[in-house]
């Protein structure tokens, strides 16, 4: 079979979401025998992937059939993750998927990245096996807690010591960066979330939440509200990020500001990923009614996860 890894182009992006798409719902039916529920990826977030790093975008062609599978790589700072990878079910089990994966750690590998690793669904056993096959070790659980908006319950909240701002309506975005790439490396040495806050600004996928604490800016949550994918519509907290030395009404005053910001947008579900280490965290969300909808396994290629029980770092590896 005439199959060449070659980096992605534009072009190829229509493709790639076909094969996203076929590949998910092929493993909805065979995992949960749920069958063509899910919809293709918007432009806007599959654009995202490609241009937050383009250089460690990949793709597997065949000489007569064309785009058959994809991968992209994400930098952040000296951490690398990959993700999402698809190959289209007719070509799985020969080889792809693992060539697809060691383009995008390579490519890491020649970003500095010290951190590497990514995401996947526990339950799959044939993803899992081909990642530990591959030589990534399992970290930790990340699990996805969500909970539906309900803007009345939503009123009632008042935030004293914390005040919050919206990056989008602030004059000192520059500044701002500077801080969370500060609060980011503070929580893990090298780690800058910065990239992510642009990507959500130009893709136009929500805005940057900025908490202040004692005129310092002490956390900021990157918050999506746009649809990820055509037949859901629901926030998501992308990440959440808090100073190491501010106190826990930082995160529970970001939270409940990315709740009125769902609520903003019309939708009616919120979602945020959450280290099963981050203790505190899980139960604070839990405390405000949210519930685990999906779970995750944290592999490392190398380095560290960056999951603590003493800090408040909390994203997901997986697209």
């Amino acid at each position: 079979m005439g199959v060449v890894i070659r980096k992605m182009k534009v072009e190829d992006l229509v493709d790639a979401k076909g094969i996203d798409l076929l590949c998910w719902n092929d493993l909805m039916e065979k995992s949960y025998g749920i069958k063509g529920k899910l919809s293709a990826r918007t432009d806007e977030s599959i654009l995202s992937f490609l241009h937050s790093d383009p250089e460690g975008a990949f793709v597997a062609s065949d000489e007569f059939a064309g785009v058959i599978g994809s991968c992209f790589s994400h930098v952040w700072g000296t951490t690398g993750w990959v993700g999402p990878l698809s190959v289209l079910p007719s070509y799985q089990a020969r080889g792809l998927g693992k060539e697809l994966l060691r383009s995008s750690l390579r490519y890491l590998e020649d970003q500095r990245c010290v951190d590497i690793g990514l995401e996947t669904m526990p339950e799959s056993s044939t993803n899992l096996g081909m990642y530990l096959k591959v030589g990534l070790r399992p970290e930790g659980m990340v699990f996805v807690l969500g909970k539906k908006i309900e803007p009345h319950e939503l009123q009632d909240e008042s935030f004293e010591r914390v005040s919050i701002e919206r990056y989008s309506e602030s004059q000192a975005q520059e500044k701002l960066k500077g801080r969370f790439k500060n609060i980011s490396n503070a929580l893990r040495m090298g780690l800058d979330y910065s990239k992510e806050v642009d990507l959500t600004m130009n893709y136009s996928l929500g805005d940057t939440l900025v908490a202040t604490l004692k005129e310092k800016v002490a956390g900021f949550a990157v918050v999506h509200t746009v649809q990820k994918r055509m037949n859901i519509s629901a926030t998501s907290v992308r990440m959440l990020a808090v100073d190491p030395g501010a106190k826990l009404d930082v995160f529970e005053t970001l939270i409940a500001s990315a709740e009125l910001m769902a609520a903003d947008a019309g939708t009616k579900e919120i979602s945020i990923a959450v280290p099963a280490s981050c203790r505190r965290a899980l139960d604070s969300v839990f405390s405000r009614g949210y519930s685990i909808v999906q779970s995750f396994e944290r592999l490392m290629w190398m380095g560290s996860s960056g999951m603590s029980d003493t800090s408040f770092n909390l994203c997901t590896w997986s697209g």
